[in-house]
């Protein structure tokens, strides 16, 4: 049978190391590194592409979900499983959002992991709390018609400078429509922007 590589981030190295002793012997499974912070973990999946990642949501350096969303726009079939003590709806829908595969609660038996990381494998996504949306998570339809245009225009990759040629605008204006969308959508950069534009087709 052939071995899944995988990998731990998290900055607590005795939870780690922990992790990785209580499944040691299973066989099927092939550790091939950890990580403490969250520049380790990229360079660390760049290095090793493990097959899955386990991930902690909070890390010295930055949060699990930025470090998941660089490595799954890279790496678009990267299975990652988020690490975390918290029950907040708006953290997990947000890692949902940018494509993890799970959801975990660090207190989890050995037991529950390995079949979080089997779910995960087969192409199921585990997560121990709800992953629903939101209630109060605002919707498309909030943005205006511009708003929608220069979105589409980001995906394509396009800068600010651009798009305000493409569109007869201001480099301001368009940086003013920027931050109002990320503000209207309650994200936090442009890639988070572009995933969002991704899932809603816009």
């Amino acid at each position: 049978m052939k071995k899944v590589t995988i990998a731990i981030a998290d900055d607590h190295k005795i939870f780690a190391e922990g992790i990785q002793s209580v499944t040691k012997e299973i066989g099927w499974l092939q550790w091939v590194g950890q990580a403490h912070t969250a520049k380790d973990t990229i360079e660390l999946y760049k290095e090793k592409k493990p097959e899955v990642l386990l991930l902690d949501y909070h890390l010295p350096d930055g949060k699990g979900v930025d470090v998941a969303m660089e490595i799954i726009r890279e790496n678009p079939s990267a299975i990652i499983l988020m690490l975390s003590m918290e029950n907040d709806n708006d953290i997990i829908y947000q890692c949902k959002t940018v494509g993890v595969m799970g959801y975990l609660i660090k207190n989890l038996s050995s037991d529950e992991l390995l079949s979080a990381v089997e779910d995960a494998i087969s192409g199921t996504t585990v997560f121990m709390w709800s992953a629903e949306k939101p209630a109060h998570k605002p919707e498309a339809d909030v943005l205006s018609k511009r708003e929608k245009e220069i979105i589409q225009l980001i995906r394509q990759g396009l800068t600010s400078h651009e798009i305000a040629n493409k569109l007869f605008l201001s480099t301001y204006t368009v940086d003013t429509h920027r931050r109002n969308i990320l503000r209207k959508l309650d994200l936090k950069n442009t890639a988070m922007m572009v995933l969002y534009a991704q899932q809603h087709q816009l």
